[in-house]
């Protein structure tokens, strides 16, 4: 990619018809393309190939700014599936009757940019409200399954999680186990 941009200088200089700003134009608008071509990739690879080898962002060169960008994607969606695994992690834990480790990697499951990535999916209030289950804390409880029952009625995608958390409403104080499985409403 360097020899190209060594061209385009080249050529600029011998013929004088390109100016300095045409040049990084020229280079802006390769740098996108490029960007185009190897993000789609990228983004699907696993972690090591795409952060250690020369085909993910590797594959930019000298394009840092696409680089960035392309970097800054690929956390955002490593930190999204880590939510998940943190998540099934706190209900494994809990699942197992450790509540407070359960409570402490439930939270780490919320997801700071929920209001601009899903604004209308209410993960945060199920994240939330089943903490305070954990916690044994009702009231605490109460407010965010309210919350969640809220955004229920505003979109479909959140009446999973209010299943479960109507399960661990009507079995509060009991176990997780319990309250997960038996207590909840057939689907």
């Amino acid at each position: 990619m360097q020899n190209i941009y060594k061209r385009m200088a080249l050529a600029a200089a011998l013929t004088g018809t390109v100016g300095v700003f045409q040049v990084a134009h020229a280079e802006d608008t390769m740098c996108e393309a490029t960007y185009e071509e190897v993000a789609p990739i990228a983004m699907n690879m696993p972690y090591w190939e795409f952060d250690q080898s020369e085909s993910g962002w590797r594959k930019l060169g000298d394009c840092h700014s696409e680089s960035a960008r392309l970097l800054g994607r690929f956390i955002k969606k490593q930190e999204s599936e880590l939510r998940g695994v943190r998540w099934h992690l706190a209900q494994a834990l809990a699942l197992d009757g450790e509540n407070a480790r359960a409570a402490a990697e439930a939270l780490k499951s919320l997801n700071p940019d929920e209001a601009t990535q899903h604004p209308t999916f209410s993960w945060n209030t199920y994240v939330q409200a089943t903490v305070e289950f954990l916690r044994n804390d009702r009231e605490a409880f109460d407010l965010q399954y309210e919350a969640h029952r809220k955004a229920a009625a505003q979109d479909a995608a959140n009446k999973v999680n209010l299943d479960v958390l109507t399960g661990l409403s009507r079995c509060f104080g009991r176990p997780y186990k319990e309250a997960y499985g038996k207590c909840r409403s057939a689907p």
